[in-house]
């Protein structure tokens, strides 16, 4: 077993890694790529067939999904995301299990000794930065666990990024919107030719509801064998109460959607379109049919951080009906983030006992790294969120973001209140609600990993992260 002071001391190193190299292009990772011993297969750069999936928003939901289908398929799967709410091995699964601190250790000591720039007998001569080293112990990872497909998330952008440097069959965008414009550009038609930087000659792309005029000119400037958008190609309906997405296709049926807000039903409906077209390409061939798959894989996905509950017991011991954490950061994810509140809340009401009905309160505990456009979300909070019911707390775990103070000066709005600690905030929050009512977490990822710690639910999501992909599952027996 990897002690602790071991695993904390990989840790720091990784870390530092982006103080020993700086970004200058792809050429570096190209070259490890080259380099790893997997990578003779003629199936693409990893040794095996995989999907790389973009966006602005909802590509950690997309990529889950395909993820959890290819496993319940009856398909070893690795998935790879970023970035982790609590724990790194968050970043790496294989079949919805987190990667193990003994192999995090051993794998990642080993990648640092080769790329990390160390003066060693293992230095290969290409310096890795630290989403590098990452993606590589994650390919390494992939292939001593026998995985047969991998879905790779994207980190920023596309065209730039680390996993940009892999050979995917298939390529997914799932939303355009505006984010790190500094790096991305700042009209949508620059954020989609850096996304689009993941689209291959011959492989096909499917993309969102967003930005899909510059999407297509991109695709056929980058020789895709086919380009399916959201709302043109295929979409999704509620049927008395049910979800389905249909396309050329056909119509499926796709249980656990119809509960979801509008957003994350576009990201369902982009999961499963890019399956039936995986499938048709023979990219996707499940053990069953592809309708079991469907049947059962938006149940048994769970994405940790958009529009996620804690554990009743947890609400409960604060207090008050419900805590809800949503990872939006920009203000496109922040407006859909308060549409899914309006949405889930439109046929929410307590009885007082005496006939009249009551909406029950809600507060919000937020705050946000200082490169967001804090403004623009904030105007899309005070559409959900009374100015006393917002707590702003500091984020210790990155130095990007904003001090409490300054977040509340730079919105201007003297109701609004900064605390001392996430403790604070989420305490005020729940005095302020009562029993009956509601808290939300949101406005950025550190900060919701923070708080997970400070609720003590962190335990919980390895067992989550297991419990929704199980080869165990009544499909994987037909």
């Amino acid at each position: 077993m990897v002690e602790n002071v071991e695993i904390e001391r990989f840790y720091a190193r990784l870390f530092r890694q982006n103080e020993r190299v700086m970004k200058l292009g792809l050429a570096a990772i190209e070259a490890a790529l080259k380099r790893e011993s997997h990578f003779d297969a003629p199936n693409g750069a990893v040794g095996y067939r995989h999907i790389v999936v973009a966006g602005t928003n909802g590509k950690g939901q997309v990529s889950a999904l395909l993820s959890n289908a290819y496993t319940l398929g009856g398909t070893r799967c690795g998935l790879y995301t970023s970035p982790h709410l609590v724990d790194f091995r968050e970043r790496m699964r294989v079949d919805g299990v987190m990667i193990s601190r003994e192999e995090v250790a051993e794998i990642g000591n080993a990648v640092i000794a080769e790329y990390g720039g160390d003066v060693c007998a293992e230095f290969s001569g290409t310096t890795l930065t630290y989403f590098e080293c990452c993606l590589i112990m994650a390919t390494r990872f992939f292939n001593r666990s026998h995985c047969n497909f991998g879905v790779f998330e994207v980190g920023l952008g596309g065209r730039l990024d680390a996993t940009n440097a892999l050979s995917p069959s298939m390529s997914v965008i799932t939303s355009i919107g505006f984010d790190h414009e500094a790096y991305l550009g700042h009209t949508l038609s620059e954020i989609a030719h850096e996304k689009a930087g993941i689209m291959r000659t011959g492989c096909p792309c499917v993309v969102g509801r967003t930005a899909v005029d510059d999407l297509s000119r991109e695709a056929r400037e980058n020789g895709v064998s086919s380009f399916d958008a959201l709302g043109r190609d295929y979409d999704w309906s509620i049927v008395d109460g049910a979800y389905f997405v249909e396309s050329r296709f056909g119509r499926f049926a796709v249980p656990g959607a119809e509960a979801m807000p509008n957003y994350q039903r576009d990201n369902v409906a982009v999961a499963i379109f890019s399956l039936l077209k995986a499938s048709e390409i023979g990219l996707y061939c499940p053990r069953s049919s592809i309708e079991d798959v469907f049947q059962t894989v938006v149940l048994r996905t769970q994405w940790v951080g958009r529009m996620w509950h804690v554990s009743p017991e947890t609400a409960e011991r604060l207090g008050v009906a419900d805590i809800v954490f949503d990872g939006a950061h920009n203000p496109d994810g922040v407006r859909a983030f308060c549409e899914a509140i309006c949405q889930s809340d439109k046929a929410k009401c307590v009885g007082t006992g005496n006939g009249e009905e009551i909406a029950t309160r809600r507060a919000l505990v937020v705050n946000s790294c200082a490169d967001k456009n804090i403004e623009a979300m904030f105007v899309q909070y005070l559409s959900v969120f009374e100015e006393s019911g917002i707590f702003v707390t500091p984020i210790g775990s990155t130095p990007r973001a904003m001090a409490p103070e300054a977040y509340c000066a730079r919105v201007g709005i003297d109701g609004v209140q900064a605390q001392k600690s996430c403790r604070e905030a989420i305490n005020r929050a729940a005095e302020y609600v009562g029993a009956r009512g509601t808290i939300y977490v949101s406005g950025s990822l550190y900060l919701l990993g923070e708080c997970l710690v400070e609720l003590g639910e962190t335990g919980a999501l390895d067992e989550i992260f297991r419990r929704s992909t199980t080869s165990s599952s009544k499909i994987d027996k037909h």
